[in-house]
């Protein structure tokens, strides 16, 4: 038995994905793949000659169906075209980072990018409030921060009964924080649920943690933010709660002493 050669065998099944999708979801004669594809008998004869040759169907008690070879091209396929989607989505939002910046596919996977509109940049923000209100545990870093957006974020996050937030932020990020607010700032450091931690974050984005189930990232630009992107897959969870915890591992905590104004690491 032949081979199929694998750069064909993956320009057929992309071609005939629809085929693949009919079969898959039942065997089917040809005459029902006709009205279903609206294709010609002789269209149909020749995909399914090729996708036999190709062992991805297979004619049998009078009906065309999928082999387990078939079964399995399309579900990757399909996996493959819906990452696509997402990428091409959250596209626009990652060219605003630096090129050497790598976004685990994992992450991308099932996402929904939110873009800033140019006439109200800051509704972009709404997805990310929303999804740490009323929530137990929040955690993430921040390498920049907007000074409104910063105090909306912890004001979200401590909507709830019961709530842990732990935020490392740069260093700069912190100071120029408690320049602008310093009461405000001041109030977020020494209330009891919030851990914040001060550190370098070799990363471009921002990134937050919600209860293990809901994550997502911060992208910004020079005038502001570029877009969020947000995802609730477990493996997407998996690649933030690893970013997270590799920027934590070499920060420290954020307290006051000494004086109303001083601020000082432990």
């Amino acid at each position: 038995m032949e081979q199929p050669d694998p750069t064909e065998l993956e320009a057929l099944i992309a071609d005939r994905s629809g085929f693949l999708r009919v079969l898959t979801a039942a065997p089917r004669s040809k005459r029902e793949l006709t009205e279903l594809l609206d294709c010609s008998r002789s269209t149909i004869d020749r995909v399914l000659r090729s996708l036999a040759e190709a062992y991805l169907v297979e004619y049998r008690d009078g009906e065309w169906h999928v082999t387990a070879a078939g079964a399995c091209a399309y579900r990757k396929h399909d996996q493959y075209a819906s990452f696509l989607t997402d990428l091409a989505d959250a596209a626009p939002i990652l060219a605003a980072l630096p090129t050497e910046t790598s976004i685990d596919e994992a992450f991308l996977a099932g996402s929904a990018a939110h873009i800033a509109e140019e006439n109200v940049p800051d509704a972009v923000l709404d997805p990310v409030l929303q999804s740490v209100r009323e929530t137990s545990l929040v955690r993430g870093f921040a390498p920049r921060a907007l000074v409104g957006s910063s105090m909306d974020f912890y004001d979200a996050a401590g909507t709830g009964d019961t709530y842990e937030l732990a935020l490392v932020v740069d260093g700069d990020v912190f100071d120029r924080l408690y320049e602008l607010q310093p009461q405000e700032t001041r109030d977020a450091v020494e209330d009891p649920d919030v851990t914040l931690l001060r550190g370098a974050i070799p990363y471009a984005y921002g990134l937050w943690i919600v209860d293990d189930t809901d994550v997502g990232i911060v992208v910004y630009t020079e005038k502001g933010i570029q877009g969020c992107i947000l995802n609730d897959t477990e493996t997407a969870v998996d690649w933030a709660v690893e970013q997270f915890e590799s920027v934590k591992g070499t920060a420290e905590p954020i307290l006051f002493r000494g004086g109303r104004n001083a601020v000082y690491p432990k």
